[in-house]
């Protein structure tokens, strides 16, 4: 039996995705600039390693990030977010549902600064630092856009997403969409696997955004998987053959 390739989002999804790419070419420079922002990978190639520690770590990171974008650090606040509520008050004592800070926000401060934040639990994990950073500048690029996007303002952090693989970010943030590791509680004696999701976009929405770039850029499908984690892989691989099958989808954005 011959099967099909299918993507891995709903129709209702991809719609969506695809009306958000039209309106980040029409409104951040079409095809042109997409072309020009290279799909940066997690490797010391892309982002030399700071050697320092604590915030300047940080403000290197945020140097090279921003540089990609080819914006001025210098129009940016960063500031480190005040420390997490250490759940494990005692040996034998942990404060359930203790409030988790985000890896980092954006606001717009009275000065005319774009001001972002950061989680100091981040700087131990430079890929899922560069993720949050790449994020929240996004939100400084959207800004400038007269119009919402597709969905209305309740579709902007997901949009912000998807400006995140405009920008080359991609794998960064597909990476870092779905975690699974080991975890121990020594307060609790207890011990097994933890899931953590970082960003919007599910894995799924990740992997057929980078497949909608891959095919528009017709980029060498091996230089990216090679950086992507099993799963972010597997999902862009299914959504390149479907849309390779399927080339009317991307026809208005070419």
């Amino acid at each position: 039996m011959f099967f099909r390739p299918s993507a891995t989002i709903d129709d209702d999804d991809r719609e969506w995705q695809l009306e958000c790419w039209q309106w980040l070419l029409e409104n951040l420079g079409g095809m042109d600039a997409l072309r020009s922002y290279k799909t940066l990978i997690p490797s010391s190639s892309d982002f030399p390693r700071s050697g320092k520690s604590g915030f300047d770590h940080a403000q290197h990171v945020f140097n090279q990030v921003a540089a990609h974008f080819r914006l001025e650090p210098s129009s940016f606040d960063l500031r480190e977010q005040e420390g997490e509520i250490d759940p494990v008050v005692a040996p034998m004592a942990v404060v359930q549902n203790a409030p988790l800070s985000p890896l980092g926000t954006y606001s717009m401060a009275q000065d005319g600064l774009h001001q972002v934040t950061y989680s100091p639990n981040a700087l131990a994990d430079l890929e899922g630092l560069i993720t949050a950073l790449a994020h929240e500048i996004c939100h400084s690029v959207l800004l400038g856009i007269p119009t919402a996007p597709p969905g209305g303002d309740e579709a902007e952090e997901f949009a912000t997403d998807l400006a995140v693989v405009f920008f080359g970010f991609g794998i960064f943030g597909g990476n870092n969409s779905f975690q699974f590791s080991q975890y121990r509680d020594d307060a609790t004696g207890t011990q097994g696997w933890s899931t953590q999701r970082v960003g919007y976009l599910t894995q799924n929405e990740w992997g057929f955004a980078l497949a909608v770039r891959a095919v528009l850029l017709e980029e060498n499908m091996a230089d990216i998987v090679k950086y992507c984690t099993d799963g972010l892989a597997v999902n862009v691989r299914k959504n390149v053959k479907f849309l390779q099958e399927n080339p009317d989808f991307l026809t208005v954005l070419e």
